[in-house]
């Protein structure tokens, strides 16, 4: 039987390799890659792997399941056997490491080091047995192109074979053998080197709120020292290698001045210290220029503190909480265009004050309002954040524009026009953000707040007890930090998140790798907001928002006038 087996093998290996020398014969002269740079090599290779584009911009075509086409721009490699190329399981589905330690040298059922230590503990030597060789570039080409293993055993049918060219053939087997072949940045055989960002806006008390989790995180780390030379847990030790037990060394990069500069700062701390990740981070301005710095850079950022992230869906290296401000405005639209309202009827007046929160909350409803087929009229008037409008400018906005719907989007600044319209009659509905107005809530006078709605982007705070205490372990025999912005409880799911990707990262220290494994984590319940959890390519973990109005009292209850609203 294994005479036939083999002789059967030999076969497949055979045709695919004439059919691979015929699809070589039927390129032009020219379609080599020899006229590519190595830079545009990559270039190419990566958006085959990521995107399933050839290099002549046309779609990669792919088969399942025998003739069923697929679309590869959906269908693409890095969709099954993630962007670091080190595989995924996926129910019963697993896809093995693509890369190239991975695919050229002998696959073993166990580390082979693991077989041969075993065997040596029992006084004999032996080599363990591969289950798979090395692949070279035809029997890779064979299976990209047939769906044949370098076994010859024929591949799952979900395994798309793809109908490549000899030149796409060479772009991207040349891109597989360099991907996550060299340990990223940051890593030493003792210590993940980590930094976090703190701008110059932020106050003494909030940054020790965001440093001390940070902080904690490091001496928790550094007591495994003294825990593996005790017998008890030596074992385990032993087991988990120095896997994510390596000395974390956290360092913090102070931007100054204006954002404009901080680019500069960013590449000079870099220069410096080229760390694995960012490990959270906080600032009040936008996120963007440190956005754009980890995606220039291909340097994880996890979990910053901010209500004003980088709104895209293709960038990758940031890894947001929520969408912030940008999504209480996405949420605001999406509520108001599921009421039962004639639209004829709808009148919708946008008061924007020219702050940076102001605008992405005028943002996000803008698109969404777009995106829900815009059911109803808005005006949109503009204030400097400096000057917002008072009581009387904002009557004199509603007797204008007689509107059915007001959105007001500002801060603090707004309390004292609010206060002044508490007795007014015949107020039509107001939005506001509740995160902008979070430490204030109860400033809202009780005669307006029927009329008022607040978008809240967190979990119920009746709801929120149950998970509080955690970013309390955290902080352990530390003094308590002061903070009304949870900055220590969003710093403690930064720690979380990261962790949780940690310990499957193993010894794999890919940056690619460590944003595969925690976007892979199920469902994790954390403080603050309801859940974190990522779908392919996201990179915002809560993906929803409350509508609330404020109970009686000078402590009002938030009573929930929506489900969660997902953007």
């Amino acid at each position: 039987m294994r005479q036939i087996r083999a002789i059967a093998c030999l076969m497949v290996l055979l045709l695919v390799g004439a059919f691979t020398a015929a699809l070589a014969a039927e390129q032009p002269a020219n379609s080599t890659t020899a006229d590519l740079t190595p830079a545009e090599l990559h270039r190419l290779g990566e958006r085959i792997y990521r995107e399933g584009i050839l290099s002549d911009g046309t779609p990669l075509r792919g088969f399942i399941r025998g003739d069923v086409p697929v679309d590869s721009t959906v269908f693409s490699c890095a969709n099954c056997h993630t962007r670091s190329g080190l595989g995924s399981l996926e129910g019963q589905v697993a896809s093995p490491p693509v890369n190239g330690p991975n695919l050229f040298k002998p696959r073993y059922l166990y580390a082979d080091f693991v077989k041969n230590t075993i065997s040596a503990s029992r006084g004999k030597s032996r080599p363990a047995t591969a289950i798979r060789p090395a692949y070279t570039d035809e029997t890779l080409a064979a299976a990209l192109l047939a769906g044949v293993s370098a076994t010859g055993r024929d591949f799952a049918p979900i395994m798309p074979r793809y109908d490549l060219g000899n030149r796409d053939m060479q772009i991207l087997i040349s891109y597989l053998k360099n991907l996550s072949s060299q340990v990223s940045p940051g890593i030493t055989d003792t210590t993940m080197h980590l930094a976090t960002i703190v701008t110059d806006d932020v106050s003494a008390t909030d940054r020790a709120a965001l440093l001390a989790p940070l902080q904690t995180l490091v001496s928790i780390n550094e007591q495994r020292k003294t825990q593996r030379k005790d017998q008890r847990f030596a074992k385990m030790f032993r087991m988990l290698d120095n896997a994510y037990y390596r000395d974390l060394s956290i360092s913090t990069w102070e931007l100054k001045g204006e954002p404009e500069t901080w680019p500069a700062q960013l590449e000079a701390y870099y220069r410096k210290e080229p760390v694995f990740a960012i490990l959270s981070g906080i600032s009040h301005r936008s996120w963007q220029p440190i956005h754009e710095f980890c995606e220039r850079h291909q340097l994880p950022d996890l979990f910053p503190v901010t209500d004003l992230p980088v709104i895209s869906d293709t960038d990758w290296y940031t890894m947001y909480a929520s969408r912030g401000y940008y999504g209480e405005g996405e949420t605001a639209a999406r509520y108001v265009a599921s009421q039962d309202e004639p639209v004829k009827k709808r009148r919708l007046l946008q008061i924007v004050l020219q702050s940076e929160q102001g605008k992405a909350l005028a943002a996000g409803f803008d698109a969404a309002w777009k995106e829900s087929g815009s059911p109803g009229s808005v005006k949109t008037i503009m204030f400097a954040a400096s000057t917002p409008p008072d009581a009387k400018q904002l009557k004199a906005l509603f007797a204008a524009h007689k509107p059915t719907t007001v959105l007001i989007w500002g801060g603090e600044q707004l309390l004292t026009s609010l206060r002044q319209l508490s007795g007014m009659k015949k107020l039509p509905r107001i939005y506001l953000s509740g995160r902008a107005l979070e430490k204030n809530l109860s400033e809202i006078p009780e005669n307006l707040r029927e009329k008022v709605l607040l978008t809240y982007p967190f979990r119920l705070p009746e709801d929120e007890k149950a998970y509080r205490g955690f970013a309390d372990v955290l902080l352990m025999s530390r003094q308590k930090i002061k903070d009304d912005q949870r900055i220590t409880s969003r710093t403690f799911s930064a720690v979380h998140m990261f962790l949780q990707g940690l310990k499957e990262l193993k010894l794999d220290f890919y940056r690619d790798t460590l944003l595969d494994q925690i976007s892979m984590r199920p469902d994790q319940y954390l403080p603050d907001f309801e859940r974190y959890s990522f779908g392919p390519g996201q990179r915002y973990a809560s993906k929803g928002c409350y509508l609330v109005q404020l109970g009686s009292g000078p402590k009002p209850r938030l009573i929930k006038r929506s489900d969660w609203v997902v953007f």
